[in-house]
C-alpha cells in the first residue's frame, strides 16, 4: 500500500471512530476538531462514507451518525460498549432465555434484512446463515410484523408485485394477508411456521422507535423444538426484548439508511 493510501485509510478509521463516539450525531466542524483532520478532507471522506451508507447524514441538523448497517458488519469494534454492543446483549439474553437463535431485522422493501444474529445454545437442527442477509418479507415472522405496521394501501403499492411473485400459497392471497395483519397488531407478535423453510419456525415482535416501526426482533428454530404449544411462552420473551430494543434505539438515535444493501 502506498504511503498516501495508508494515510487515507488511517484518516477514514479516525473519522469513523470520531462519529461513533457521538451516537446522538456530530457536525462536520466538531469532527474536524476532534479528529485533527482538516475540515475539507473530513468533508470529502465523510461524503464517500455517507454515499456508501456507512454513515447517516441528517438533512436538517447536518449531523453524522454511524449507521446500523455498518455496525452489523463490524460489530462493536467502532463503538466499543456502545449501542450495537448493547443490542447484542439483548439478543444474547433472549437466545439464552428461549434456547433458540435470536436476531434483529430491518424492513428494506421488498425484503427484510437480518442485521444481527445470536445463536441459541441448542445448535442441532439449526443452520446459521451469514449476516447481513435478506429474506422474503412474506415468509418471515419479522416481515409480517413490519408489514402490519404499514397502511394497507402502502402494502399494496410497495409489496403487491413481490407478493404475487413469491408469497406462499398458504397465505391465501394479498387481501387475506392484509386482513390477517389485524390479529398481528392485536396480539403484538407474528408467527411463521413451515413458511421460510419446511421444519422451521420463528416468532417476531415490532421494535418501535418514535412513531416508526422499521425494525423487528425474532427467535427461530426447528418446529420439533419450537412447537406451537411453546409460542405463547416464547412470544412474551420476544416482546420483552422488543421493548428493550425500542428504548435503546430511541435513546441512541442510530438508524439504518434506506439505501443500505447487502454487498
Amino acid at each position: 500500500m502506498a504511503p498516501s493510501e495508508a494515510g487515507l485509510v488511517r484518516r477514514t478509521i479516525w473519522l469513523l471512530r470520531t462519529v461513533a463516539a457521538h451516537p446522538e450525531g456530530v457536525g462536520l466542524s466538531e469532527i474536524a476538531r476532534e479528529s485533527g483532520i482538516p475540515k475539507a478532507t473530513c468533508y470529502r471522506v465523510l461524503t464517500v462514507l455517507e454515499r456508501e451508507s456507512w454513515l447517516n447524514l441528517d438533512p436538517v441538523t447536518r449531523r453524522y451518525r454511524v449507521s446500523l448497517g455498518l455496525l452489523s458488519i463490524v460489530g462493536g469494534l467502532l463503538d466499543g460498549g456502545g449501542a450495537y454492543g448493547h443490542m447484542r446483549d439483548v439478543l444474547r439474553d433472549l437466545a439464552k432465555e428461549t434456547k433458540e437463535t435470536a436476531g434483529f431485522d430491518v424492513l428494506l422493501a421488498p425484503n427484510v434484512m437480518v442485521v444481527a444474529q445470536v445463536p441459541g445454545p441448542s445448535l442441532i437442527g439449526q443452520t446459521l446463515k451469514p449476516v447481513p442477509r435478506t429474506q422474503p418479507v412474506w415468509a418471515t415472522s419479522t416481515g409480517k410484523v413490519l408489514l402490519s405496521a404499514l397502511d394497507p394501501a402502502q402494502v399494496r403499492a410497495e409489496f403487491g408485485e413481490e407478493f404475487e411473485a413469491n408469497a406462499p400459497e398458504q397465505l391465501g392471497g394479498l387481501d387475506a394477508f392484509i386482513d390477517s395483519m389485524a390479529e398481528v397488531r392485536a396480539r403484538g407478535y407474528a408467527l411463521a411456521y413451515d413458511e421460510l423453510e419446511v421444519g422451521a419456525a420463528s416468532v417476531a415482535a415490532p421494535v418501535r422507535v418514535g412513531d416508526a416501526t422499521t425494525y423487528a426482533v425474532w427467535i427461530g428454530g426447528p418446529t420439533y423444538r419450537l412447537t406451537r404449544t411453546r409460542i405463547d411462552e416464547v412470544a412474551e420473551s420476544v416482546m420483552k426484548a422488543a421493548r428493550q430494543l425500542s428504548e435503546l434505539l430511541s435513546v441512541t438515535g442510530i438508524e439504518l439508511p434506506t439505501g443500505f444493501t447487502e454487498h
